[in-house]
């Protein structure tokens, strides 16, 4: 059984407390969404756990009692401007150096037809799908993912999405997502983390904490929770308060 477990997790950056005591723990099949307000410490705390900032606590990733190392781990940063010439294909092979492997995850993605085009010419959501298989390709047993679906249309957020959940069941890994669609935590989430001012403010299933007692004080606003036809929960906000 793959686990990750969270115990006391606090970080400072320049003298400023960013995350305090953060105890939480995942397990593998698992999709976890990390919310909160801009500046609650959502980015700094994947960043702790892919052990790319200085922290306090302890992060510790196993699978049946043996602690896996960094190379178990793939971090996947908020989308930027791509300035690189290199073509889909080898943009992945960054990942792994094995073309059989390389081949097959394009294949599975089916990013066929623009695995010869420049990155950098790729559309927003293409983008994201061939980080995605980059960071696939190493077959990590974490993906931790910064704002996967930042700035890309409905669709493309759905299909990346939806490759990072068959990617968790396929391969019983973990994936921790910071996103700010309340809507996407709810179709996609095993397990929702509300980070406020530093501290774990809500941690449980989306079933449990996507409601007003806990949107609305985070958020400072006045919002409408209701469960659609399908028995998933929409989000209405309705005024700032």
């Amino acid at each position: 059984m793959l686990k990750l477990k969270i115990d006391g997790l606090s970080c400072s950056i320049k003298s400023k407390e960013i995350l305090k005591d953060i105890t939480v723990s995942f397990q593998q099949g698992e999709m976890a969404a990390v919310l909160g307000r801009n500046g609650a410490g959502k980015t700094t705390f994947i960043r702790c756990i892919a052990d790319l900032i200085p922290h306090q606590g302890s992060i510790v990733l196993e699978e049946d009692g043996k602690k896996l190392d960094r190379s178990s781990i793939a971090y996947l940063p908020q989308l930027e401007k791509i300035t690189s010439s290199l073509t889909t294909f080898e943009t992945i092979l960054l990942g792994l150096a094995q073309l059989a492997k390389v081949s097959q995850v394009i294949r599975e993605l089916k990013l066929d037809t623009f695995a010869n085009t420049s990155v950098r010419s790729l559309s927003g959501g293409q983008k994201q799908l061939v980080f995605l298989a980059q960071s696939f390709v190493s077959e990590p047993k974490l993906l931790l993912l910064d704002e996967p679906t930042s700035a890309l249309d409905v669709r493309h957020q759905l299909v990346v999405m939806e490759t990072v959940h068959r990617y968790c069941k396929k391969r019983n890994a973990i994936a921790l997502y910071v996103i700010h669609d309340l809507m996407l935590a709810s179709r996609f989430s095993d397990a929702v983390l509300f980070l406020h001012n530093g501290v774990a403010h809500a941690f449980d299933t989306p079933e449990a904490v996507l409601n007003s007692a806990t949107i609305d004080p985070i958020y400072q606003i006045e919002s409408l929770i209701e469960k659609n036809s399908r028995g998933l929960t929409t989000m209405t906000p309705i005024k700032p308060l």
